[in-house]
């Protein structure tokens, strides 16, 4: 039986395993670490709407086919057809998916201070203890230009941050900012959703801006203007981890419908690793990875090539402007075609929309780790 190495031990990394150990074929899975925290409902913890506990697990209860090793991978060498591992294991492959996400780049900000956000699990707690204790002071939180991972998670974190500071009736003594480094609020088919959602909720924010330095005392932009705030809720830039020998930044692939990459037919990359013209995030990363495993099924001749469409359906927390902890969402849709995306959207926040967003995210848990 053909060797079959998968990278990462996310969505991408999973789903392609479970693809492929359906159809009796053996996987290795590559894990840097022995948990998995799922990302969507992250800034939930810091309202106390979501726990650790529901969101995280780990790979004890995989398929019998599925073997999982414990440790980084640092390069994959096409040449020699093998992955090498940080304790100097190599492993032999035929194939090799990499699905190995994004980095944060905190050294590109040149960073004086301390830095908040929802995506480092410390960082997060660390917010959820500020928010939760501060009586007065200032908060710019910040979305870097795209591509990074989960479009919405910047202004989610921002109205979160709003509806609890309600809740403890201080939000009147605390400034909000949030800057967008994109020309529109993201994702872009819901930038008149957050745009009235900020301004209802005494939001003041800047679009089309970088953050380049944080300071002690607040944020430099990119056009040389400086807001000052106490607190940094900050997403660093996003970088991808090129694993290929000598390659750096995404990894360029054949298609959104041909996942194998450029030069060699045995490497495949998928979801945030893999240069794709769509964002970064749970569906596209699981699209990409059922059709790289569809790809190595036709050549190992068990079964067809599929070919999906990359659309989702997409719920972005937009807080409570009541100070209640009942977080309503904006639900959205989006179909990425060849003449561009087209989307469509409820303007109206609801509470049954952050309640669908649960359920599919349970649902995608349950899928992938068992449980």
């Amino acid at each position: 039986m053909k060797r079959v190495v998968v990278i990462g031990g996310g969505i991408g990394g999973l789903e392609v395993a479970r693809a492929l150990s359906e159809k009796d074929v053996p996987v290795t899975l590559v894990t840097e670490k022995d948990h998995y925290i799922s990302g969507p409902s992250r800034p939930l913890i810091l309202s106390n709407e979501q726990s650790l506990d529901r969101i995280i697990r780990g790979y004890n209860h995989l398929p019998e086919n599925v073997e999982v090793i414990y440790g980084r991978a640092v390069e994959v060498d096409p040449e020699e057809r093998k992955v090498v591992l940080t304790d100097g294991r190599s492993l032999a492959y035929d194939y090799v998916v990499i699905s190995t996400g994004l980095r944060y780049d905190y050294s590109a900000l040149s960073p004086e201070d301390k830095i908040y956000n929802v995506y480092d699990v410390g960082k997060l707690y660390d917010l959820k203890h500020l928010v939760w204790s501060i009586k007065s002071g200032s908060f710019v939180v910040y979305a870097p230009k795209q591509p990074y991972r989960c479009a919405p998670a910047p202004g989610e974190t921002v109205m979160t941050i709003d509806m609890i500071l309600r809740h403890r009736d201080v939000r009147d003594d605390v400034e909000l900012y949030f800057v967008d480094a994109n020309p529109k609020f993201q994702p872009p088919v819901i930038h008149d959703v957050w745009k009235s959602r900020f301004e209802e909720a005494g939001i003041e924010y800047v679009t089309g801006e970088e953050i380049v330095k944080v300071e002690k005392d607040g944020v430099v932009l990119s056009d040389g203007d400086k807001i000052r705030a106490e607190y940094k809720v900050i997403l660093p830039p996003n970088k991808a981890v090129n694993l290929i020998k000598d390659r750096e930044g995404f990894i360029e692939v054949r298609s959104p419908q041909d996942l194998r990459t450029k030069e060699y037919e045995d490497v495949f990359a998928v979801g945030d690793a893999a240069k794709l013209p769509y964002p970064k995030n749970s569906e596209v990363t699981s699209t990409s990875a059922r059709i790289a495993a569809s790809q190595i099924l036709e050549d190992l001749g068990l079964g067809d090539k599929i070919e999906l469409k990359y659309r989702f359906v997409g719920w972005a927390y937009a807080g409570n402007l009541e100070g209640k902890l009942a977080t309503q969402s904006i639900k959205f849709e989006l179909e990425f075609t060849p003449e561009g995306p087209k989307g469509s959207k409820d303007p109206e926040p609801k509470e049954e929309y952050t309640k669908q967003k649960d359920v599919w995210e349970q649902g995608v848990l349950k899928k992938l780790f068992g449980y």
